[in-house]
């Protein structure tokens, strides 16, 4: 096969490579607008709202524990504070009357601290079983969403089962194509394809690029045709096959 013959073959897979190419747009854009995919999206993105409530619940109890544990540790130095002073009182080591009364206020005080962190104490427990039990709640929420979440995707797949064959049967085919091409041309198109927002290369027809459907000048049209099979568009610059064994 001469060099022309060669080219056309080239011109050839190269519009089966975009019509492959067009095809599993086309295919994957359906997929993406299965109603069981943005379900899915929409789910996943309330699951991440939960998940956010969540950790704020969690931090809820975090907190309350944290000073739960600082009362509890607290009270627990006041009681031996408590135990000092009171033995210190009843041995009667002490008999000035005004160092037992210091010791009696001190107690006092101590004592009046200790029951004021009793009712702190109380308070907080009521925050942390409140927020126990609201973060088990969202838990619970979450679990449901999940559970949900995993039945969409499996009626998704089942859907889009399709389609994903459909796709994957595209992308084998573009793959064989591909392997027709030299390095060249190959690169050339793949530049083309992720430059051209998915549309490499257009065909000549009756004057008319049809990619980007423009009608090119007369003189333009003759000149590609004096040219090879396989050429640039002068406007939309993509690949633009010239002649691949039908009428330009």
């Amino acid at each position: 096969m001469d060099s022309e013959g060669a080219l056309m073959e080239a011109a050839k897979v190269l519009l089966a490579i975009a019509d492959a190419d067009a095809a599993i747009l086309r295919a994957e854009k359906r997929l993406e607008a299965l109603p069981e995919k943005q379900e899915i999206l929409s789910l996943r993105h309330k699951m991440r709202e939960v998940e956010a409530l969540l950790g704020k619940a969690e931090t809820y109890v975090a907190d309350a524990e944290r000073l739960i544990k600082a009362n509890e540790d607290e009270a627990a130095l006041l009681d031996e504070k408590m135990e000092v002073e009171q033995a210190k009182i009843l041995s009667g080591d002490v008999t000035n009357p005004k160092e037992l009364q210091n010791l009696s206020r001190e107690l006092d005080s101590l004592r009046r601290r200790r029951d004021k962190l009793d009712n702190q104490t109380m308070g907080f427990m009521e925050k942390l079983e409140n927020g126990q039990a609201q973060a088990e709640k969202v838990r619970d929420a979450l679990t449901k969403l999940a559970a949900r979440e995993a039945r969409l995707v499996e009626e998704f797949k089942h859907a889009g089962g399709e389609l994903t064959g459909e796709i994957a049967t595209l992308k084998r085919k573009r793959t064989t194509l591909l392997k027709e091409l030299d390095a060249e041309l190959t690169a050339r198109y793949e530049e083309a394809l992720a430059t051209k927002h998915g549309v490499a290369v257009g065909a000549l027809r009756d004057g008319v690029c049809s990619a980007c459907r423009m009608a090119l000048p007369a003189e333009r049209v003759q000149a590609l045709l004096a040219g090879p099979a396989v050429a640039i568009c002068p406007t939309c610059h993509r690949l633009l096959v010239v002649r691949d064994g039908k009428d330009a």
